[in-house]
C-alpha cells in the first residue's frame, strides 16, 4: 500500500508538504497559524491535497505550543481529541517529531542530495530544543541516525518571554547588565527597573541560544531599533547599515560544558559599548558585529570538524536570510577547503521545515 507522509511544517511561516510515494505535494506559503485565516488555509490545504486518503506517517515539530503540532497530533486522533479518521487499513498514522533545527538543516541535505554526515550550523530566531530551552544558534552533526548537537551560542534569559521580539533593549539588558543602562536612553527608566528587578532575582524566564536575539540585541544596542514595529526590523536596519572595507571585529569566548562547546558573544557586547562610547562610527560598529559572528561561525566549524572528517557544512536558518552574513561565511569556509551548501530553491527561513520534517521522516523509515 502506498506510504503517505504529512510533514506539517512550522508555525509563524508555515508550507506543509505531502508525498505520496515519491510524489511530493507542497503547500503554500503561509504567514502565522496563529491568525485565523492563516490556520484555515492550512487545514483546508492539507485536507483537500489528501482528499478521501489519510496520511501513514505524520511529522511535526516538537514544539507543543504549535498550531502546526497541535493538528498534526489531533486530526487523526494521534493524540488528544479530533476526527475519527485513520490511516491505512483503520490504524492510526504514526507520528514523528523532528527537532525545529534538525529540519532547517536536513533541509539542505534533502535539497543538495548530501549524503550525511554534514555539519550543519543554523542560526535561527527560535526553535523549541530537545531540553526544553529555545534554541538558535547552533552547531548539529547530523548523521544517518538523527543528530547530535556539538556546540551552541550560551544560554541568554530572556526578560518577559517572548516579549524580547518586540522589544529587543530588553535583551540588552539580558547580555550586559547595568551596563546597558547608558545605551538604554528611550526606554521608559520604570521598564527599565522592571526588568533588572527581574534579572536580580531568581525568576524563572526562558533560556535562548537564538542568534537572532543576538542580532536584534545588537541593533537595540546601537538604538537602531529598541522596539520593532515589525519581524526582523532590527537586524534588517543592521544589516543595510554596515560599512564596506571593515575588517576588525569583536571577539568572544569559549568553553566546553559537559561535551558540548559553549559559545558565549557576551565579550561581543561589551566590545561594541566600549566602541559606542568611544563615539566609533555606528556603521562601523555595525560591520564589525557582522564580522564577529562570522569569525564564530567560521571559528566554531574548524575546531569541530578537527579530528573528525568533516567537510561538509550546511548553513540554515532564518539569520541567513542576512546576505553579509551568508556570503562572508560561505566565501571564508569555501576558502578553507569545506564544502558549503545552504537553502538556494528553498528559502532559509521556517518555510523549508516541512521539506526537513520530509526528510528525516524518511530516515526513520529506512531505519
Amino acid at each position: 500500500m502506498e506510504t503517505i507522509v504529512l510533514a506539517a511544517g512550522a508555525d509563524t511561516k508555515n508550507s506543509f508538504l505531502i508525498a505520496r510515494g515519491h510524489r511530493l505535494v507542497a503547500g503554500p506559503r503561509l504567514g502565522d497559524l496563529a491568525e485565523i485565516g492563516s490556520y484555515l488555509k492550512y487545514k483546508a490545504g492539507i485536507l483537500s491535497c489528501l482528499g478521501r486518503r489519510r496520511p501513514s506517517v505524520v511529522v511535526c515539530d516538537l514544539h507543543p505550543g504549535y498550531f502546526s503540532t497541535r493538528f498534526a497530533q489531533e486530526a487523526w486522533g494521534i493524540r488528544g481529541r479530533g476526527p475519527k479518521g485513520r490511516g491505512p487499513q483503520g490504524r492510526a498514522p504514526r507520528l514523528v517529531g523532528v527537532q525545529h533545527h534538525h529540519a532547517h538543516i536536513a533541509s539542505v541535505i534533502q535539497e543538495h542530495h548530501l549524503i550525511p554526515p554534514v555539519l550543519g550550523v543554523c542560526f535561527d530566531g527560535t526553535g523549541y530544543g530537545v531540553d526544553g530551552r529555545l534554541w538558535g544558534g547552533e552547531f548539529l552533526l547530523i548523521g544517518r541516525r538523527g543528530f547530535r548537537r556539538l556546540a551552541h551560542l550560551k544560554y541568554m534569559r530572556m526578560p518577559g518571554a517572548e516579549r524580547v521580539v518586540r522589544e529587543p533593549w530588553r535583551m540588552v539588558l539580558s547580555i550586559l547588565g547595568d551596563a546597558a543602562l547608558p545605551f538604554l536612553k528611550g526606554i521608559k527608566r520604570a521598564d527599565r527597573d522592571a526588568v533588572r528587578v527581574m534579572l536580580s532575582r531568581d525568576i524563572p524566564m526562558p533560556l535562548t541560544s537564538s542568534a537572532g536575539r543576538l542580532f536584534d540585541a545588537a541593533a537595540a544596542l546601537l538604538g537602531l531599533c529598541p522596539c520593532a514595529a515589525y519581524e526582523a526590523q532590527g537586524p534588517m536596519e543592521l544589516e543595510r547599515l554596515c560599512r564596506r572595507g571593515v575588517v576588525r571585529s569583536y571577539a568572544h569566548r569559549s568553553s566546553r560544558q559537559e561535551g558540548v562547546l559553549v559559545i558565549d558573544p557576551r565579550p561581543l557586547f561589551t566590545g561594541m559599548a566600549a566602541d559606542i562610547k568611544k563615539r566609533v562610527p555606528t556603521d562601523t560598529i555595525a560591520a564589525r558585529f557582522h564580522n564577529a559572528m562570522t569569525d564564530i561561525i567560521v571559528a566554531t566549524v574548524r575546531r569541530l570538524s578537527r579530528g573528525r572528517g568533516l567537510r561538509k557544512v550546511a548553513l540554515s536558518g532564518g539569520v541567513f536570510a542576512n546576505r553579509i552574513l551568508a556570503s562572508r561565511a560561505r566565501e571564508r569556509l569555501s576558502d578553507l577547503g569545506f564544502r558549503v551548501f545552504t537553502n538556494e530553491r528553498l528559502p532559509v527561513n521556517d518555510w523549508n521545515i516541512a521539506w526537513g520534517q520530509y526528510y528525516v521522516s524518511g530516515r526513520s523509515r529506512k531505519d
